[in-house]
């Protein structure tokens, strides 16, 4: 019964599905609103390294202090401090820039493994905080070197007592809030103890809906333990990236964190600093796709989320729908020409709207993830993979002749995919998205066609070939891998969602498979 469906009418729903996930994610949605008397923002941290090619880890890089001046600028618009995390490669400026505007600055010094270039990085910044008193109002004096093991407590004691001793500074650590109760006796050689609190890097990551009470309980922890001064140092929710068990990174969902955590932060009389000024695509390369959407600002300067009002997750306007349409008209011409019949040139047009919604979503999904050539070849090639699959389908909804030979071939490309991308999740896939929108498009269009046909009656013989249980026995491994995957982070619904995905692709593509025979 089904197989006497048009296609036209499975492409209609797989369209219409699409761009109501589309139009749902563009619908703005009520949040908290930040009380005036909560802003600007106290402090946010500042790194310069937003520009394409700029890293702090390349050798020799240098920051002009024109670009800094014209950053702290922006940031003027949204705060009136900013914390650095080093002094080198020319950020030894920043202080002198902060001055002219009337901002303040935490000033920070990297400590490392290499003691020499410690000692030089601390007596650049007590010199720094010596010659703008009225403009550093503290001293950072590493930034979790307790949690990346490069330093013991001992010889960090000794840079913080070196640095109290040289300058009338107020002189602090920062770490992660757990390194800090791991460590309690350091607070004897803080002025005031800067703590981390980042609900989407715990080890057990809080859902948005919980965040800011877990940062207010941390608060309230901590708060018993030490009886200085607290900092929260670092605090923030990424607006891109994978999501951790319950932690989903979005833009929505970061300008939720934020609003609540204003508000929470005034009632509370806290200290806080925001992580971080500027969204970082450097850090892409360290954390994955989440490390490089951290900013309140974009790369263009630009806020990212409003403070009032109600916001969506996606403000991308007509342009998915622009695109879409005009893939259509395209196609719909194509048929007109080729004199097709009525039913073929709808059945064109649907196919590029659909290529049109799903290549922006997937355009826009490697932009974001590929963190280096090797990723942009691989996740670029999966989606042109999936868009040679729907147009092998095309020819069958038209009636046409089956590119067997290179469907086949396509089939197992995309079968060995998956295995890896399961694999790569399963194994270390801390850092690694789910390519969920690259896929789906070939799976959903592979659905049609088989809704559409038959087995051939050369079935039964097919069943016997090496390629079909090849391409089974590396589905199997994918959907198991996936499983695993996901049972490591069982409230990670994207984790699960890809176990269906790889589940579907176990039955789709050998049935496409045979169907071809």
């Amino acid at each position: 019964m089904l197989s006497r469906i048009s296609p036209i009418v499975w492409l209609a729903l797989f369209v219409m599905g699409t761009v109501f996930y589309v139009w749902r994610l563009q619908q703005p949605q009520a949040l908290v609103e930040v009380a005036p008397e909560a802003l600007p923002l106290q402090c946010v941290s500042y790194a310069p390294y937003y520009k394409p090619g700029m890293n702090p880890t390349i050798k020799d890089s240098f920051v002009d202090p024109l670009q800094i001046e014209q950053d702290l600028q922006a940031l003027s618009k949204v705060t009136r401090c900013v914390r650095t995390y080093s002094v080198g490669q020319g950020l030894d400026y920043v202080p002198k820039a902060a001055q002219k505007l009337g901002m303040k600055v935490i000033l920070g010094v990297w400590i490392g493994w290499v003691d020499a270039l410690n000692q030089s990085e601390l007596q650049l910044a007590v010199q720094q905080a010596n010659q703008y008193p009225d403009t550093v109002r503290g001293l950072v004096v590493g930034n979790e070197v307790l949690l990346r093991g490069e330093q013991s407590e001992p010889k960090l004691r000794g840079y913080l007592q070196w640095a109290k001793a040289n300058t009338k500074a107020p002189v602090t650590y920062a770490d992660v809030w757990e390194y800090w109760i791991k460590h309690p006796t350091l607070e004897q050689d803080v002025d005031f103890v800067t703590v981390h609190i980042l609900p989407y890097w715990e080890d057990k990551p809080v859902a948005i809906e919980q965040a800011v009470a877990h940062t207010a309980s941390v608060m309230g922890y901590v708060g018993t333990v030490f009886k200085k001064p607290i900092l929260i140092g670092e605090t923030g929710w990424p607006s891109q990236g994978r999501q951790r068990f319950w932690s989903k990174p979005s833009a929505l969902n970061q300008a939720r964190y934020m609003r609540e955590f204003l508000q929470a932060a005034h009632v509370n009389h806290w200290q806080y600093n925001v992580i971080e000024a500027v969204d970082q695509p450097w850090k892409r390369e360290l954390e994955g796709t989440v490390g490089g959407y951290w900013g309140v600002l974009d790369v263009d300067l630009q806020p990212k989320f409003p403070l009032q009002g109600a916001m969506a997750e996606r403000a991308d306007g007509l342009k998915p729908y622009l695109l879409a349409l005009g893939l259509a008209l395209v196609a719909a011409g194509w048929g007109r020409y080729q004199r097709y019949a009525a039913s073929h040139i709808i059945t064109l047009a649907l196919t590029g709207m659909l290529l049109g919604l799903h290549g922006y979503l997937q355009l826009e999904y490697v932009r974001q993830a590929a963190r280096h050539a090797g990723e942009l070849a691989m996740l670029g090639g999966l989606a042109v993979l999936g868009w040679g699959l729907l147009i092998l389908q095309l020819r069958q909804w038209l009636g046409l002749a089956a590119k067997a030979c290179v469907e086949q071939s396509l089939l197992q490309l995309l079968a060995v995919a998956l295995l890896i991308t399961s694999a790569g999740l399963a194994i270390n896939g801390r850092y690694l998205n789910f390519p969920l929108i690259l896929v789906s498009l070939p799976l959903g269009a592979m659905v049609i066609t088989l809704l559409m046909g038959r087995l051939s009656s050369g079935a039964q013989s097919a069943m016997r070939q090496t390629s079909v249980w090849w391409m089974a026995v590396l589905l199997v491994m994918a959907a198991n891998m996936s499983v695993a995957a996901a049972m490591l982070e069982p409230g990670n619904f994207i984790a699960w969602y890809w176990t269906a995905i790889c589940g579907l692709a176990l039955f789709v593509l050998p049935a496409r498979s045979l169907q071809l025979a």
